[in-house]
């Protein structure tokens, strides 16, 4: 390792990493006699003074003064100080003040003005010790101004030191002043002599550099234990959406994209990565010279490098010439923990590379990369694909199926988006959706082929579908294109619900309805087009359809927010059955502000139904006799079938659309939809039956129906003995969102949990069963296990909880150290053994022992799995440890990625609640501080509480608390969300709490 003084004096080349005349001439400058550089300066500056005088447009000189502060750290070698540097610019008087708050002229705009092409970046970096907390860098940028422009305008933010850059015009150096104009990141260049920058070729050399104890995003250190006790330190990247700005200086938005050279410099004990493959290394003094092949063109946001210890554990697809390497801590790549993840990853991408017809976007090689300490889920760098650890790593022996399936998911996910959104990138990022949303879709294919077993073809509507028509029904919602979009925590704010779950929603709907060939060829003629650039969506959306407009067909579900409620009467007349489809927006609550919203608003809702039924004697003949296929561009339509008298119609076949169905039959009506599930169990597919069952507990939720109709369907799907995880879930995940409110509520909660455990045990299912476990139980047959063994814990059932205990007990207390101790709880069970017996047997000595195990777990699920256990105690100072130990910023407390998990599973009880919203109140600056108001977790935090909050006075401090603190960040939309939120619970529990008790009071 270098020591401290080599750490201060080894530099950057004064070359860019690819030569050149332009870069040539430039070090020859700095080589000119001193006393030439004067007398040319004063001969410049007589000149200039001359022409000014004649022109009388003589400028004011200013003195510009910038203090660059370097953060210091009692482990930092740097010797780098608070210190003050002078610059002397000329400007005009039309730009003479240098306040970097104010903007001038082009600054003003939250956009990039010039019309440029960016060629290329070339970025070397100087990390010479593992100990230093900055780095220094240099970039040079090639790109080409296509039109005139007074300023010259790029990205820059919060970087500790910023020289002047030095720029070539057609390889001619420019004589040029810098100035900042914080509020939008800007870096602003202008010609000394005031004229405009003209259409030619340029090249810009900067050096810089920048802190490495940001917020997880930007360029930053991870600090974890190598499974030796061992302190090691993990250089990493995170950029999107705007943060390449915090790395280096750049054009930071997505059309400009460039191909990038990078080479670090780095410690002989690590390992360099980047997106692309290493060419060439040096090693001079106990420093390595990395240098990596230059890459496709792509936006600043997916360029990624890191620095990794030489100990840190690699697995790879071929030893000889690997192309796929899965990278994570040594202790876990040893005992084989990335196995999984590598074998998914390589199935993938064939899979994508034939699906999509073209292989163009397979970089030369692929590393995933497992994260101590990472923000998001996972980051689709090409090449460098960056992942939290519990996204890439899996023990079979401990890793439940659900987890397994949103490990694999991810990581197919982010290699999707070789494809859509690195190969074709979005213009701006109001077209997001189509990236992410894409991603999300298509990431379930690869493992119907690959995976059979894993029976993930219907798990979007639990993971996606359901979720976003929640949050979607509120007028705080957002529509899936969102327009006019600049400020950089607005856009970090889309990447939410709305923008994946229901734009992978729609773009279903649209492969559904097209046809999954057409759609495909869709896909693929696009991205033929638009290859290694950006493209526009309208081509895709116009060749999907034959017989209707689909640009027209799919910008009313992505240019407004919320969906349809379609209004479905049924009558007999004259022995003819007439079906009137009326639609409407859908609103949850009738206790939100609509006053915004268009109430004329029509979506083009494709209607497809199914009708039986003889009226009024039976509903089981002539099922399926005549359907109806039309398209609902209108308030209102209806469609008259002679000679028929149906009972009933099922609409939203296979539940295709994003929208809800309100029926009205003569009688009976939902009862209607039982009678034929029970008399034909196979006929109503899976997804209709998912559908019957989202249909109605919506509709019940807003006071539409009676409760006693979704208690029905879910009644009928148990009696026909539905063993369809789906079916279960679906069920579950609309018991749990009443159970936030009912927990609270003492005079209904006894029957609701005794409904919840009376379907779960019917059909002579024992909790002994559910516990079993069987060597031949498929995918599906382990969730829907794992799912009542949790909810019947979560309903209070005395067997259930004291069977979490007993299990917990059986455990080793060696296990618990990490030691080979086997155990006898099947993976599937674990996450409800350790919370209910920690909510049940609230003990320090367990808490401490769970405390431990948190800080030393070698599997990420695991460290998961304590932390969600330790957040279950009642004991306020034991929460109030945990939360101020995750607020300190200090390694080995909490980590910052599961702070806010860690609140959200406080949230879960009453104590909990109350504990983490009187800390989240007194400390919201401190969190400003620690994690920014454009952090994603932050912004989205107070959804946790609101969720729950069943009091107007939480409605008050809400409101209090965002008054004290309106700049939003990324919390803009979040906010707004959690005030609805508040008052659906408040005007639920006034309008709907006793309509439940009743129709529970029906069924028990």
């Amino acid at each position: 390792m270098a020591s401290n003084k080599k750490a201060t004096t080894f530099t950057l080349s004064d070359s860019s990493p690819t030569s050149g005349t332009a870069t040539k001439r430039f070090k020859t400058l700095r080589n000119i006699p001193r006393s030439w550089l004067i007398a040319a300066g004063i001969f410049y500056c007589a000149s200039l003074i001359t022409v000014g005088l004649l022109a009388g447009l003589l400028p004011r000189r200013t003195q510009q003064i910038t203090v660059i502060a370097v953060p210091t750290d009692s482990n930092s070698t740097s010797t780098t100080t608070l210190r003050p540097t002078t610059t002397t610019t000329t400007t005009t008087t039309t730009s003479s003040s240098q306040n970097s708050s104010i903007c001038i002229e082009d600054e003003c705009h939250p956009r990039l003005l010039s019309d440029l092409i960016v060629h290329s970046y070339q970025l070397e970096y100087m990390y010479n010790d593992t100990k230093q907390t900055t780095m220094k860098g240099r970039v040079t940028i090639e790109f080409t101004l296509k039109q005139p422009t007074k300023q010259l305008i790029y990205h820059s933010k919060r970087m500790i030191e910023l020289e002047e850059p030095a720029l070539f015009e057609d390889e001619i150096y420019q004589f040029i002043t810098m100035r900042k104009y914080l509020p939008n990141d800007y870096i602003s260049l202008r010609l000394s002599s005031n004229s405009s920058f003209p259409r030619n070729r340029y090249r810009l050399i900067q050096n810089f550099a920048i802190s490495l104890t940001s917020k997880d995003v930007g360029v930053y250190q991870t600090i974890f234990n190598d499974g030796t006790n061992t302190m090691q330190k993990l250089l990493s990247t995170q950029f999107e959406p705007t943060d390449a700005r915090q790395a280096f200086p750049c054009f930071d938005e997505p059309h400009l994209k460039a191909q990038f050279t990078i080479t670090i410099i780095h410690p002989e004990n690590t390992i360099a990565l980047a997106n692309f493959p290493s060419i060439e290394e040096t090693l001079d003094n106990g420093l390595r010279r990395t240098k990596f092949l230059e890459t496709f063109p792509m936006s600043t946001y997916l360029a990624a490098w890191a620095v990794l210890p030489d100990t840190y554990g690699s697995r790879n697809d071929n030893e000889d010439e690997p192309w796929m390497t899965v990278w994570a801590r040594r202790e876990v790549t040893e005992r084989n923990h990335t196995a999984l993840a590598l074998d998914v990853a390589t199935k993938s991408v064939p899979f994508f590379a034939n699906y999509f017809n073209t292989s163009e976007p397979i970089t030369p090689k692929i590393d995933l990369l497992a994260i101590p300490e990472f923000g998001s889920g996972a980051m689709e760098n090409w090449g460098l694909v960056t992942f939290r650890e519990d996204r890439l790593i899996y023990d079979e022996k401990v890793v439940s199926t659900a987890d397994k399936h949103e490990l694999g998911e991810t990581i197919s996910h982010e290699l999707a988006h070789f494809w859509f959104g690195n190969y074709v990138t979005c213009r701006w990022w109001t077209d997001l959706w189509l990236n992410e949303a894409m991603a999300t879709w298509l990431s379930y294919k690869p493992f119907a082929e690959n995976y059979p077993d894993w029976n993930m073809e219907l798990e979007i509507f639990v993971e996606d579908l359901i979720p976003s028509m929640w949050d979607d029904a509120k007028p705080s919602s957002h529509p899936i294109v969102v327009q006019n979009l600049t400020d950089p925590g607005e856009i970090t704010s889309l990447f939410d619900s709305i923008t994946y779950s229901k734009g992978a929603s729609i773009l279903r709907m649209l492969e559904l309805l097209a046809g999954t060939e057409r759609f495909r060829n869709g896909l693929q003629e696009y991205l033929k087009l638009n290859a290694f650039s950006v493209g526009d969506p309208s081509y895709f959306y116009n060749n999907l359809f034959t017989n209707i407009n689909g640009e027209a067909f799919i910008k009313t579900w992505l240019e407004e927010k919320n969906f349809p409620l379609v209004n479905v009467t049924l009558l007999i007349e004259n022995g003819d059955t007439k079906v009137t489809f009326t639609q409407s927006r859908f609103i949850i609550s009738n206790a939100l502000d609509i006053s915004q919203l268009n109430s004329n608003y029509r979506w083009k809702i494709k209607i497809q139904c199914i009708l039986g039924g003889n009226y009024p004697s039976s509903d089981t003949t002539n099922v399926g006799g005549t359907t109806l296929d039309f398209l609902l561009e209108t308030e209102q339509a209806t469609e008259t079938i002679s000679g028929k008298s149906y009972s009933w119609i099922k609409c939203n076949r296979h539940f295709v659309n994003y929208h809800l169905t309100q029926y009205s039959f003569p009688s009976n009506t939902y009862q209607r939809f039982v009678n034929v599930l029970e008399a034909d169990p196979t006929f109503f597919s899976d997804e209709d039956k998912t559908n019957l069952l989202q249909d109605t507990f919506l509709l019940a939720y807003k006071g539409l129906i009676d409760y006693t109709e979704p208690l029905r369907i879910v009644r009928s799907l148990i009696k026909i003995n539905t063993k369809q995880y789906v079916h279960w879930k679906t069920f579950e995940w609309h018991w749990i969102k009443l159970a936030d409110l009912v927990g609270n509520l003492a005079d209904t909660l006894p029957q609701f949990q005794s409904f919840a455990i009376r379907q779960i045990l019917s059909n002579g299912e024992t909790l002994d069963n559910i516990l079993t476990y069987n060597p031949t139980d498929n995918d599906n047959t382990k969730l829907v296990k794992s799912l009542k063994f949790e909810l019947l814990c979560r309903m209070n059932h005395t067997d259930a909880l004291q069977k979490a205990s007993e299990l917990f007990k059986t455990i080793p207390i060696e296990y618990f150290n990490n030691s080979n101790a086997m155990i006898n709880v099947n993976s599937d069970y674990l996450t409800t053994v350790y919370v209910y017996h920690m909510k049940t047997n609230d003990n320090e000595a367990d808490w401490n022992i769970m405390y431990n195990y948190y800080r030393m777990a070698i599997s990420p699920q695991e460290q998961t799995r304590a932390l969600l256990a330790l957040s279950g105690t009642r004991n306020r100072d034991r929460l109030n440890r945990l939360l101020d130990e995750g607020s300190s910023g200090l390694f080995n407390s909490i980590k910052r990625q599961d702070f806010f998990r860690m609140m959200d599973f406080m949230t879960d009880h009453s104590v909990g609640r109350d504990v983490a919203w009187t800390f989240y109140k007194a400390n919201y600056q401190k969190l400003i501080h620690l994690f920014t108001s454009e952090d994603y977790r932050f912004g989205r935090s107070i959804l946790s509480f609101a969720r729950s909050f069943e009091k107007q006075s939480y409605l008050r401090e809400m409101n209090e608390l965002f008054t004290n603190y309106p700049n939003a960040g990324a919390a803009a939309s979040a906010r707004k969300q959690s005030i609805d939120q508040v008052q659906m619970n408040l005007e639920w529990i006034t309008s709907r709490e006793q309509n439940l008790r009743h129709a529970l009071d029906t069924f028990l």
